[in-house]
């Protein structure tokens, strides 16, 4: 074997075991985020006392998208802040930046604000991102509320991370 061989071999093993320690990075990173949320919504992790919980989460229609209702004072730890979807000019619907949540299958969604501090996950499609600005091919219609901060947590609080 040549030596342009054994290199290309050896590049194949790095970049598989570079893959490998990624997807390790990014569970332990879920794991710690949700650590941290779990701190900040004022719980302790894998606490069953009969304390007030911070978030209530309750089944939609559709079986992969829960509803999650926070507490107030839940929604003041984690920042929430709501904006509601604009349009420019030309008519092409905007969000802002910090509204956008990727899955790990790489779809595209935000939550809106159905009621007060009550967030459900509805998908859009991205055209263009610019700057802070997303302009939407399609998601929700013009004034629809959106949740523009706190979206990991209500995220993590949704699929239940790392409990």
């Amino acid at each position: 074997m040549t030596t342009t061989g054994f290199i290309s071999i050896a590049l194949k093993r790095e970049n598989f075991l570079m893959a490998r320690l990624s997807i390790f990075a990014v569970a332990i990173s879920a794991a710690c985020f949700t650590m941290s949320c779990v701190a900040a919504l004022g719980g302790e992790a894998g606490s069953t006392t009969g304390k007030v919980t911070p978030a209530r989460v309750e089944a939609t229609l559709d079986g992969k998208i829960k509803k999650i209702t926070l507490t107030p004072k839940a929604a003041e730890r984690l920042g929430i802040l709501i904006d509601e979807v604009r349009v420019d000019p030309s008519g092409r619907r905007i969000i802002p930046y910090g509204s956008v949540l990727y899955d790990l299958a790489g779809k595209t969604w935000v939550y809106i604000n159905a009621e007060p501090l009550t967030f459900v996950r509805g998908p859009v499609e991205i055209e263009t991102i610019k700057g802070d600005n997303v302009y939407l091919s399609d998601g929700p219609p013009v004034g629809t509320k959106v949740l523009a901060a706190g979206v990991q947590q209500v995220f993590g609080t949704e699929v239940k991370v790392g409990h």
